[in-house]
């Protein structure tokens, strides 16, 4: 069924396939490469368009675009409404990611070791629900149940977990505390999974994947900046007492999530329709086995080479976020300053990202994000060269450059993840949108982890004082600054944005060399 479905791209104007001259020589693109091995998508990210449009070779017959290609766009409408769910999801992880812990030490009394213990725990369970979670799902839209209905437990799981984790009562012990956190994490995996995929899977072409994909990055960003805003605006209207982040204003923040998390996941799952089904076109997936299962996620080298890219880019930012008010404040000597460029962050990137997605619309798109990892890398280095007090604005533009080109990896790692879910299906027989989802978001949350500690132990390492600043920073210190907060991540960038340049799948190649290729992967059956 999958050898029918790429021979319909590559059929003549008589609906027969192409065939080689008797005596031709094959293409010297094409020679010396096997058609099963994911290097042979190489050469075809050169001059995919040409060949889509001018046949295979000099006067062949003509490359028709999938019939999908030919549908109408996604509406702005439909857009809006499928992005819904990404409002709540960033309004719920702005607190877990950066003042839970700190909220529950201060007002409940709860040791920070302890704290840290519950919260390393609950990322190592982490690990296995996710995959567990991806992979169910995955095997149950091959059997035609929609993610919808995983989408619609996570929803109630969210609301149950989070009203006990965001309103304790007022004595707790650390088990409450990580009992509840493990049980929301659950839960967003239970939505965030399937629904990342849902979007991948809504729509095959480039163009509307990268669409649907800035809207969701547009709607996460606002949930994470509306999060914020529920303090001061509590407190206007007289709901709280004050507008500081404490457990009063999680309270409040649980009453919100309990009322529209519903109502905007379930409007969404009622208006927006599933994405295409193998399972609806009759697709029987070949039986599962552990073989299939690592080939598929291991041996699939563009993934591979997608996560270890992906891994880059989030260790070397990762260490630099870890530093980034030590390097302002001890040894740029940005005070108040600090807080004001730290506030434009935000806005800049919710500026940047249409403008990501508009580029990737129309230009190839994994150039256009390795160009925004080099240029972020150049970004990170002339940070790395400001002297001491450079002022506001020096600083100020700077940072603004790092954000807005680190921003093209929202927008361009999900589309590429998405031809890497094609890829898959067209060469294992077996839908793995939910584990491949799942491996990059736990690779993330190992490598963010990672960061975090490891940029502080490295400056402590190094004999870094955060007491001291300016002239008493000795010069082996303000290397190891300048190295975390700069030069590693620079140099990360523009190795990763290097690794993507030549990764082996794009929208464009894996139609074309899918066409090309005889068969799926050697000893695995495709019905």
């Amino acid at each position: 069924m999958l050898r029918a479905a790429r021979d319909n791209h590559i059929r003549d104007s008589t609906g027969r396939l192409p065939q080689t001259p008797a005596g031709s020589a094959p293409c010297a693109s094409c020679s010396g490469k096997s058609p099963t091995s994911p290097y042979y998508y190489l050469w075809t990210i050169r001059e995919p368009q040409r060949k889509l449009s001018s046949g295979l070779e000099s006067g062949g017959p003509r490359l028709h675009p999938s019939p999908v290609s030919a549908a109408p766009p996604i509406t702005r409408g439909l857009l809006f409404v499928f992005a819904l769910p990404g409002i709540l999801q960033g309004f719920m992880h702005a607190p877990a990611q950066s003042i839970l812990q700190g909220i529950y030490a201060k007002e409940s009394g709860l040791a920070l070791v302890a704290l840290g213990g519950a919260v390393l725990l609950v990322r190592v369970c982490d690990i296995a629900t996710d995959l567990l979670i991806g992979y169910f799902s995955d095997r149950s839209a091959e059997r035609g149940i929609s993610r919808k209905w995983w989408m619609a437990a996570g929803t109630a799981v969210t609301i149950v977990s989070l009203w006990f984790l965001f309103r304790p009562p007022p004595q707790v012990s650390i088990g409450y505390y990580g009992g509840w956190f493990l049980l929301a994490n659950i839960g967003w995996s239970l939505c965030e999974i399937p629904y990342r995929s849902w979007s991948l899977e809504f729509s095959p072409e480039a163009r509307q994947r990268t669409r649907i994909t800035t809207w969701i990055a547009m709607a996460t960003m606002v949930g994470s900046v509306l999060f914020y805003v529920v303090g001061p605006a509590g407190k206007a209207m007289g709901v709280l007492k004050s507008g500081e982040l404490n457990m009063e204003m999680l309270g409040l923040t649980a009453v919100l999530v309990a009322l529209l998390l519903p109502l905007l996941n379930f409007y969404a799952l009622w208006k927006v329709p599933d994405g295409q089904s193998r399972a609806a076109s009759g697709h029987r997936p070949p039986p599962e086995s552990i073989r299939l299962l690592l080939a598929s996620v291991l041996g699939n080298v563009p993934l591979m080479r997608l996560i270890l890219v992906f891994s880059v880019c989030n260790l070397m930012s990762g260490l630099s976020g870890s530093v980034s008010l030590l390097y302002m404040t001890n040894y740029l000597g940005l005070g108040a300053e600090a807080n004001l460029v730290l506030a434009l962050a935000l806005p800049i990137a919710m500026l940047g990202l249409p403008l990501w997605g508009w580029l990737a619309q129309r230009y190839p798109l994994q150039r256009v994000w390795a160009v925004g990892l080099g240029m972020a890398g150049v970004a990170y280095t002339g940070l790395g060269l400001l002297p001491p007090h450079p002022g506001t604005l020096l600083y100020g533009l700077v940072g603004t450059l790092v954000v807005f080109f680190a921003l093209s990896t929202l927008i361009a790692a999900p589309v590429i993840l998405g031809d890497i879910i094609d890829y898959g299906k067209e060469h294992y027989g077996v839908d793995r949108a939910g584990l491949y989802v799942s491996c990059q978001t736990q690779v993330v949350k190992a490598v963010n982890a990672l960061a975090a500690g490891g940029g502080l132990i490295f400056l402590g390492w190094m004999g870094f004082d955060a007491t001291k600043s300016g002239a008493d920073i000795t010069p082996q210190a303000l290397l190891a600054l300048k190295l975390t907060a700069a030069w590693a991540p620079a140099l990360g960038m523009i190795s990763a944005g290097l690794m993507l340049w030549f990764l082996p799948i794009s929208a464009e190649s894996r139609k074309l060399a899918a066409a090309r290729s005889p068969s799926p992967v050697p000893g695995v059956e495709v019905t």
